[in-house]
Parts: structure tokens; C-alpha cells; sequence
């Protein structure tokens, strides 16, 4: 199409999207990642963000950057997109932030187990997103996790992979929110793929756009373990030490302190919102 509308607005040609190659020490990784057509000051029109072909000795500590005082990151691609509707009247309907990285905590347990992984995982959210002890708004800028998926990808093989989304309060834009896929790929390493939305616009279509996007980046991974941490998941589901949890402790919203853009409620399933508009919004990433 030309151009989009409120309710069907355009976002990147993924027929456009590169594939990026990647050798993890043996392990191989590949993804599409769609071009960006950001062209606002805020997400200035540059080149693919990110090399097309990634060589990397994974266990060299040199090769990482300092993210938190916890762990380390390579950085793997991000782009940034925008969600179009009809020029002048309607020209920005949302858009979002696509980022991948390879991370590796500092003395990290062993991954490969679910009970180590999940452990890590929540104290790696709580770096960044720790919310406020007090009742009031401002210290109170995130809730995590809205949501606790796991779940298989069909191009991953015998790699099992979370999501949850930490939400961020924002009284001018609307609340925005960050969708985070992430899979341990060795005993000492992770793969975290990151979707920051920029607005949560549920009454138009903004994120159905954002879902389609994001589902084509999953369904389009590829990774080949090497042979010996095959061998140590296989293992690991003999002894049981492979079965995440199906369900996280859920911080829910009408327990946060209220600012004057809330516009919804958690429903008994957190998968789900209710908003004013009178939708109930599906908010999984992933449905087999």
C-alpha cells in the first residue's frame, strides 16, 4: 500500500530484511532484522545499525562491554521503526526499538538449568527496573513482569526461551512498555532480544504492528548449538533441571500508584488487559 491509516498504519518492508550471521565460539546464530524507516529527529535516519557478519570468541572477556555491575554485553543489531498512517492527518501512529545482544553474567551459575537461568533473569530485570517501596507515582516508574511466557521457537531446536514485558509509566506519551525475549545458549551465556514500544495506542493499529513485527524477528532465528551443550541439555531434561516456570509472582497494576494516563487494568489472566476503549488486549508474544 501507498501509504497507511490509524488502523492499519505501515512499518518496515520486512520483505527488505537482512539476515545477520553470527558464530558464537562454535555456535551459530542467524536472524532477520528488517531495515529501519525512522525518519523523525528522534530516530534520525542512519545506516543498518549493527554488522551483517559477526565472528565472535564468546569467552574472551575483551570482546564485552560493562551493562550493569552484574554482567556484560556484546552488541549484536538494533534498528529503530515507525509506525506511518495517512500523511499530514494522521502521519505517526508509534513505533519501536529493536535491539540484540549476547550477555553474560559475571560469575554466572550455570544457565542451562531453569531454576539458575530464571534466578538470573530476575535479578538482571531488577538492575534496570527495580520499582519504588513507596506509594507514590514517581517511584513507581516500572512494574515487571506484566506477563511470564516460555516457550519454543521452530528454527531454535532444543533452545527454550522466555518473554515478559516491564512496563514504564510515562504521564505525557502514554505508558510504554518493553517486550524481552531471552534464551541461555551456554552454561555462561544469553541470548536477549529487546521490542520497546514508544506508545501503547491500543485503539489504533499500532499494536497489531508492533506484534507482526516482532513474531516475523522470532519465527526467523536460527541457531545451532555446539555438540557439547547439546550433550549437557540433554542431561539436564533427564534429571528434570530443564522445566521453567509456567507462572511469575505478577506485580499488577491497581496495586501501583494512579497518574492521569492510566487507561487500563490487569485482568485475573496478565496476558490480557481490559482499557476503557472496551478491548480486551492479547498481549503474548508467542501462541503455539
Amino acid at each position: 500500500m501507498l501509504f497507511g491509516t490509524t488502523k492499519n498504519p505501515k512499518g518496515p518492508n520486512l520483505g527488505k530484511s537482512k539476515r545477520v550471521s553470527c558464530n558464537l565460539s562454535g555456535t551459530r546464530l542467524s536472524f532477520l532484522k528488517p531495515p529501519s524507516n525512522a525518519s523523525l529527529p528522534d530516530y534520525a535516519p542512519t545506516p543498518s545499525n549493527g554488522p551483517l557478519n559477526v565472528d565472535l570468541n564468546i569467552y574472551s572477556l575483551a570482546e564485552f562491554v560493562k551493562t550493569s555491575d552484574r554482567a556484560k554485553a556484546f552488541f549484536l543489531g538494533e534498528e529503530n521503526y515507525h509506525y506511518y498512517g495517512i500523511p499530514l492527518w494522521n502521519p505517526l501512529i508509534g513505533g519501536m526499538k529493536f535491539h540484540v545482544a549476547l550477555k553474560r553474567p559475571d560469575n554466572p551459575p550455570n544457565l542451562l538449568e531453569a531454576a539458575h537461568y530464571e534466578s538470573w533473569v530476575e535479578k538482571d530485570i531488577k538492575d534496570f527496573h527495580e520499582p519504588g517501596r513507596e506509594p507514590n507515582f514517581q517511584t513507581w516508574l516500572h512494574l515487571f513482569p506484566l506477563f511470564w511466557q516460555t516457550f519454543k521457537l521452530p528454527k531454535t531446536g532444543n533452545i527454550q526461551w522466555v518473554a515478559y514485558i516491564v512496563q514504564k509509566f510515562c504521564s505525557r506519551n502514554g505508558d510504554r512498555f518493553t517486550y524481552y525475549v531471552r534464551s541461555a545458549i551456554s552454561n555462561e551465556h544469553e541470548l536477549v532480544f529487546s521490542f520497546r514500544s514508544s506508545c501503547d495506542q491500543y485503539e489504533s493499529g499500532a499494536f497489531n504492528l508492533f506484534k507482526k513485527i516482532v513474531r516475523f524477528i522470532l519465527n526467523n532465528i536460527e541457531i545451532t548449538l555446539v555438540e557439547s551443550t547439546e550433550r549437557e541439555i540433554k542431561e539436564l531434561e533427564k534429571a528434570g533441571l530443564r522445566n521453567f516456570s509456567t507462572e511469575k509472582p505478577i506485580c499488577r497494576y491497581d496495586n501501583a500508584p494512579k497518574n492521569s494516563s492510566g487507561d487500563y487494568q490487569l485482568l485475573e489472566d496478565p496476558c490480557f488487559y481490559f482499557t476503557k476503549i472496551g478491548k480486551t488486549i492479547d498481549r503474548r508474544l508467542w501462541v503455539d
